[in-house]
């Protein structure tokens, strides 16, 4: 039997220039930045992913690469 296939982790970091194409302006503060991250972070964990797309352009750019 081959090797265990372990997790793959992603670290998403979010910048003042993300917010500014956001919202349109710089943040006013640290915090209402974080707040703006906290909700960002928020969507992504609660399904606002359409995952089975990520995964079928991921599958797509896989066999592009192997040709």
């Amino acid at each position: 039997m081959g090797a265990k296939i372990k997790e793959y982790e992603i670290v998403l970091s979010l910048c003042p220039e993300e917010f500014e194409m956001s919202m349109g302006r710089k943040p006013k503060s640290q915090k209402e930045f974080d707040e703006w991250a906290r909700l960002a972070e928020k969507g992504l964990l609660n399904g606002h992913i359409d995952w089975d797309i990520l995964y079928e352009c991921t599958c797509d750019a896989m066999v592009q690469n192997r040709r």
